[in-house]
């Protein structure tokens, strides 16, 4: 036990230093410039903003209210996007491992090539909910201020968001420090 705590400490303290994860703190240092980093540090620790998602697949439409106690990674991808469909074995692997210990994972698919979504879960295998975002431009990718493919955010317990704008790598390393804390 102490050493698996260790273990998440050292971890924290690795994605506080190197990461692009930001610290719920509102004069933590952002990592990145620019008016989306300022955009997704207004968020920080607030209430994430409710999704609007359609034409959902692997699930019935979820809400982030109905998913309270639960973390939650949001996984902004194109279906013309190379690293997206990349990162969609690992993105199983995670659903699979943590599913269990209350992680739900939705792959929030863009409007743009989002008539070929379907196509492409079945095609990769994505496992996970995944739902086409709404609007013309993608009001939940407004909403989160979300501008690249892929983006992970990630949503803690109380429905509070945690982290924005992190890579890959990092998002089972956000998870591990979520589910260390006290439920």
């Amino acid at each position: 036990m102490k050493r698996n705590l260790t273990s998440v400490v050292v971890a924290g303290l690795f994605l506080a230093a190197v990461s692009h994860l930001h610290a719920a703190d509102p004069d933590a240092p952002a990592l990145e410039s620019g008016d989306k980093r300022s955009a997704i540090n207004a968020l920080h620790g607030k209430p994430a903003p409710e999704l609007a998602l359609t034409n959902w697949i692997n699930s019935k439409p979820l809400k982030l209210s109905d998913l309270k106690g639960k973390i939650v990674v949001l996984d902004f991808w194109a279906t013309w996007c190379g690293p997206c469909l990349a990162a969609v074995p690992h993105t199983n692997e995670l659903q699979k491992k943590y599913a269990d210990q209350g992680v739900v994972i939705i792959g929030v698919c863009a409007v743009n090539g989002g008539e070929k979504m379907a196509e492409i879960v079945k095609q990769h295998g994505i496992q996970y909910p995944v739902a086409l975002d709404t609007g013309s431009e993608g009001d939940t990718l407004r909403a989160y201020h979300a501008n690249s493919f892929p983006d992970y955010y990630i949503i803690d317990r109380d429905g509070n968001l945690r982290w924005g704008d992190i890579a890959n790598a990092d998002v089972e390393k956000a998870i591990q420090i979520l589910l260390a804390e006290k439920k």
